[in-house]
């Protein structure tokens, strides 16, 4: 048994303190609850513990050599570049904690989220354990990482301005980043204009990441590998956290050299309340959701998690841990009704019970553009830079099989079936 390469970090909780992935080696006990990105290799002679996060946040894959040596990585290219075709890589099933040796397989398979509303729990209620759970999960990390900088990503929506107020109550140092494209001199867009308000506001330095189009495309190979998805919102949402890493890896080169920041985003929480829809770009659709009741769109959306790695994997690229704020507090977002699901203004109302006036009156209410998108009236968005660019679903499909070794780009209909990696459970002994 091998492990190829590094795991992404791991910021796994447990309900109530970070669970130590290091420690779980093999026969160690596991919570039940697991919650957070978490994905472990513990390799111990003959023995092996393998585990990863029922969300499936971080990725781990697995393939076995023409001698049946079983090989581990936490990126399906570093497997094929290991000799293991990709048609034979399999996801480790999220929520699992695996037990092998040369003869046997062990698993346990750990509590999943699942819908779970009361009816007399009340939309304030389920506020209160929300915010309570981010506020628990943010002072262990900073209570494990005294003195690290921090960096926070700040488009000016909702979730990411909630998870800079949080950064700003637990941690020292914190800097926010706001990602704009320069598209020829014009205006900066308006979320960068409230990514600077807020931040003026808060008291906090901004690290303003204004890019190029050809600088973002430059991006596309880092999107598609460390991502691990050749489908476009993906590809184009990582595009934009390749940006992000880029400029704070080199800011904190110049103001922190020698030193592992911590990266925080307000990832997940649109999946939790269902705030995506399809946008028109030069007359056509993109980011088409399933036609589904509020309640199952949610647990598809959140299920899909496991598939993409569009956020986690541009930052660990350049050596940066990320944290998404919101994952410890899935199982509560789950205990949310579907009418609250169903009304429009369902995030304004929530945040507004969890963070009252710590978030100011021109965040709440702000017409929602996300930075794939950016202006659609113009283009300024990734969408349009890579559309404009020829740089559309088949171009991105081909790109990924061509840096994977794929010669059928048919066969990445196995990879991901369903919103799924293709996985199974790792066999000892099987040769390919």
């Amino acid at each position: 048994m091998r492990m190829i390469g590094p795991l992404d970090a791991n910021f796994g909780w447990d309900g109530a303190r970070l669970f130590d992935v290091e420690r779980a080696v093999p026969a160690a006990s596991v919570p039940a609850r697991l919650r957070g990105a978490c994905a472990g290799v513990h390799i111990a002679e003959d023995r092996a513990r393998v585990i990863r996060d029922p969300l499936g946040i971080n990725k781990l894959f697995w393939a076995s050599g023409e001698d049946g040596e079983l090989r581990f990585a936490a990126r399906p290219w570093r497997l094929v570049q290991a000799g293991c075709p990709f048609d034979g890589i399999r996801a480790v099933p999220p929520g699992t904690a695996i037990d092998l040796n040369s003869i046997a397989t062990e698993v346990r398979t750990l509590r999943a989220p699942q819908r779970s509303v009361r009816p007399g729990d009340s939309l304030e209620y389920i506020a209160r354990r929300i915010r309570s759970t981010l506020d628990l999960y943010c002072a262990a990390l900073a209570a494990a990482h005294p003195g690290t900088p921090v960096y926070v990503c700040l488009s000016g929506g909702l979730d990411s301005s909630a998870a800079t107020v949080l950064a700003r109550r637990h941690f020292a140092d914190v800097t926010a980043v706001s990602f704009d494209l320069d598209r020829a001199g014009a205006p900066p867009s308006a979320d960068r204009l409230a990514a600077e308000r807020l931040a003026a506001d808060l008291g906090m330095p901004l690290l303003s990441v204004t890019v190029t189009v050809e600088s973002v495309l430059d991006g596309l190979d880092t999107a598609l590998v460390e991502g691990i998805d050749w489908r476009d919102f993906n590809v184009h949402a990582a595009l934009v956290n390749v940006a992000l890493a880029r400029g704070i890896a080199e800011h904190c080169a110049a103001h922190h050299p020698g030193t592992a920041p911590l990266v925080l985003t307000g990832d997940l929480a649109n999946e939790y309340v269902c705030d995506y829809k399809a946008e028109q770009y030069r007359g056509e659709t993109y980011y088409s959701l399933p036609r589904l009741a509020p309640a199952a769109l949610q647990w598809v959306l959140i299920r899909g998690v496991e598939t993409s790695h569009r956020e986690v994997g541009p930052f660990q690229a350049y050596g940066l841990p990320l944290v998404q704020v919101y994952a410890p507090a899935v199982d509560h977002y789950l205990a949310l009704p579907e009418d609250f699901l169903a009304e429009p203004a369902r995030k304004d109302r929530l945040c507004q019970l969890m963070f009252g006036d710590l978030l100011p009156d021109y965040i709440y209410g702000r017409p929602k553009t996300r930075a794939q998108v950016g202006d659609a009236e113009t283009g300024r968005g990734v969408l349009g830079a890579c559309v404009d660019n020829g740089i559309d679903r088949a171009w991105l499909r081909q790109r990924f099989s061509q840096l994977h070794g794929v010669s059928d780009p048919s066969l990445l209909d196995r990879f991901i079936r369903a919103g799924r990696y293709r996985s199974s459970v790792p066999t000892p002994g099987e040769k390919r």
